[in-house]
C-alpha cells in the first residue's frame, strides 16, 4: 500500500528572499516587479517572472497588514446576489479598487439587519480598510461597532440624513415622487402602487413614501386596497396587477417600485388583451435592460448605478490616504424615462 505522501507544512511556503535567490536578484528587486514591473529592466523582470512561477511564490497579505497596518481589503455587504442593480454597484466599485491594488470581499444579509450585524463583526475581525453597506437600515450594535471601528464606511443606494460615515446615492424618496408627478400630469389621481416588502429595505420604504406623499400633496386619498405588497418578481408583477384589475374600479396608471414587478405587470396585461397604456399606464424604476426592450417600452427611473460602486470605492481610498472629503452626502441623482408604457 502506497504511503500517504505528509501535506507541506505552512511554515514551508515559498518566501520572498527564495525567489530573489533562485533569480539572482535583491529581494527589493522581486518587490518591484511585484508592484510596478514597468521600472524594473525587461530581462530582470523576465527572470523573476519565471521564478515566482517556478517556486509558486505567493505573497504574505497577513504579513503585509501587520506591518502597514493594512489588509488591501474591502468588505461589502449588499442584501442579495440574485439582483443585476446589485451586480453593477460591485462592478463600479470593483473597477475602481483595482485602480489602488485592493479587493473586494461581498457578503449578503437576505435583508436581515441581523445578518448584516453578524458579516460587519466577520468583516472587522479580518481587519477590511473599509467597509460598503447597501441602503441605511442598519441595528443599533451595527452602527455602534462601526463607529468604534475607525474604517472607512459607505452606504449605497439612498440618502441617510445622518450617515455613519459616508452616504453615496439618490433619494428613492423623491425618485419615486418623480415618477409619481408625472403619472398625475397625464391620468390623474387613480393610481395604484405595486412594491415588495419594507422589511430592512429603505429603499422600498422610500418609495412606498414618495408614492404616498405626493399624491397627498395633490389632495388624492391613497385608497389602501390601491397600494399592494408583492415579492419582487415577475410573477410579483401579475399577481399584484391582476389584484388592481380585479377592483371595481381600477386604477388609471401604476406605478411598480421595481422594473422587474413592472414587466411581470406589462406582460400580464399583455396576455389579458388590455392595452398599455390605453387602459392602464404602467411605470417603474431602475432603468433595467429589459425596460427599453418590453412592448411597450417601459417609463421608468434610471439611478446611476455603476457610479454608485465607483464613487463609495474612490472615497474609501481618499479617507484612506488621508484625504477625507469635506461632505458626507453625495446625491448622484436620478433620470426619468419617459416610455411607451406611460
Amino acid at each position: 500500500m502506497a504511503r500517504k505522501q505528509a501535506a507541506r507544512p505552512f511554515a514551508l511556503r515559498p518566501r520572498l528572499a527564495d525567489v530573489a535567490r533562485d533569480a539572482g536578484v535583491s529581494t527589493m528587486t522581486v518587490v518591484r516587479v511585484l508592484r510596478d514591473p514597468d521600472k524594473v529592466a525587461k530581462i530582470t523582470r523576465e527572470r523573476v517572472t519565471a521564478s515566482l512561477r517556478k517556486t509558486k511564490y505567493t505573497p504574505d497579505l497577513v504579513a503585509r497588514a501587520l506591518v502597514s497596518r493594512r489588509s488591501g481589503i474591502v468588505g461589502a455587504i449588499v442584501p442579495t446576489l440574485a439582483n443585476s442593480l446589485i451586480a453593477e454597484v460591485m462592478q463600479g466599485m470593483t473597477a475602481e479598487l483595482a485602480l489602488h491594488e485592493q479587493q473586494l470581499i461581498v457578503g449578503t444579509s437576505t435583508y436581515s439587519a441581523r445578518h448584516e450585524e453578524a458579516l460587519v463583526r466577520s468583516f472587522l475581525s479580518r481587519r477590511v480598510d473599509a467597509i460598503y453597506l447597501t441602503g441605511t437600515s442598519h441595528t443599533p450594535e451595527t452602527v455602534k461597532l462601526l463607529k468604534a471601528a475607525g474604517v472607512p464606511v459607505v452606504e449605497g443606494g439612498n440618502l441617510p440624513q445622518t450617515p455613519i460615515d459616508l452616504a453615496v446615492g439618490l433619494s428613492n424618496f423623491a425618485a419615486a415622487g418623480s415618477v409619481v408627478e408625472y403619472l398625475l400630469a397625464r391620468y390623474g389621481t387613480n393610481i395604484g402602487f405595486l412594491g415588495g416588502s419594507t422589511t430592512n429595505n429603505d429603499r422600498m420604504r422610500d418609495r412606498r413614501h414618495g408614492f404616498r406623499k405626493c399624491l397627498a400633496r395633490a389632495g388624492a386619498r391613497v385608497d389602501p386596497r390601491y397600494v399592494i405588497e408583492v415579492p419582487i418578481s415577475m410573477a410579483g408583477g401579475r399577481t399584484g396587477i391582476g389584484a388592481l384589475l380585479a377592483l371595481d374600479r381600477p386604477p388609471r396608471a401604476v406605478f411598480c417600485a421595481t422594473d422587474v414587478i413592472a414587466a411581470g405587470a406589462v406582460l400580464e396585461c399583455r396576455r389579458r388583451s388590455i392595452d398599455v397604456p390605453g387602459d392602464v399606464a404602467i411605470a417603474g424604476y431602475d432603468d433595467l435592460d429589459i425596460a427599453s426592450e418590453l412592448v411597450p417600452s417601459l417609463t421608468t427611473v434610471r439611478s446611476p448605478r455603476y457610479e454608485i460602486g465607483r464613487k463609495s470605492a474612490q472615497l474609501m481610498h481618499l479617507c484612506l490616504t488621508g484625504n477625507r472629503p469635506q461632505q458626507s452626502i453625495f446625491d448622484l441623482g436620478f433620470v426619468l424615462m419617459a416610455r411607451e408604457s406611460a
